[in-house]
């Protein structure tokens, strides 16, 4: 299976690993938004400015609906602050539909009360997610250097306050300051921690006034 997006990641984690719920966490919309332009650094798609400005190096389409949606959108120029603003609504949605189209997800129809339909997205396949978690662990648990994806992603789990979604197991305190200290590790490279701390602050003020 080819390689997920940070984006994809961060919705199997958000997810309950049962029941498929969790897809209208709060939160979610803004934190997959922004794994997406942390996403598009990586791939070297865009760069962040010192102003926060996003500026795309290269517009042609990678195929993934959710990656596309935010480069169309970050085209002549804009605010971080702002692409959270426009793209954060369809974010999870596109990402899951991303997921089940590659066989990871199934989406199911349930019921609340009987009465209200709600969807529920339950693991079709659990090794995406099971490699996933081991690779968090193995760097907030165990100390292990990331790599420059795994610190990205953790770097938005920080940014989301998906500390205990991310790891389980450990104690709160200390895997909130290491997931931080990964956040800002200067072995990633530079586009992609400016990346991840503009994100990082603008999730932070969008939902705190949400």
């Amino acid at each position: 299976m080819p390689e997920l997006t940070v984006a994809e990641e961060v919705v199997l984690i958000a997810l309950d690993d049962r029941t498929g719920r969790g897809s209208t966490r709060l939160g979610l919309d803004w934190a997959v938004a922004g794994a997406v332009i942390v996403e598009l650094a990586l791939a070297q798609r865009i760069t962040v400015s010192d102003n926060d400005i996003v500026t795309v190096l290269d517009p042609t389409p990678t195929g993934a609906a959710h990656l596309d949606a935010v480069l169309t959108e970050a085209g002549g120029g804009v605010k971080v602050s702002k692409l959270l603003r426009r793209t954060r609504a369809g974010a999870p949605g596109r990402t899951i539909t991303a997921l089940v189209e590659r066989g990871v997800l199934q989406r199911k129809q349930a019921w609340l009360l009987g009465v209200v339909p709600a969807r529920r997205y339950p693991a079709a396949d659990t090794t995406a997610r099971a490699e996933g978690r081991a690779r968090l662990a193995e760097t907030i648990l165990d100390g292990h250097d990331p790599s420059e994806r795994t610190a990205a992603l953790i770097g938005v789990l920080h940014a989301a306050k998906l500390w205990r979604r991310a790891v389980p197991t450990g104690a709160r305190k200390q895997v909130r300051k290491r997931m931080g200290e990964v956040a800002k590790d200067q072995s990633i490279s530079p586009a992609v921690r400016k990346a991840i701390v503009r994100t990082h602050g603008a999730i932070a003020a969008m939902t705190a006034s949400s």
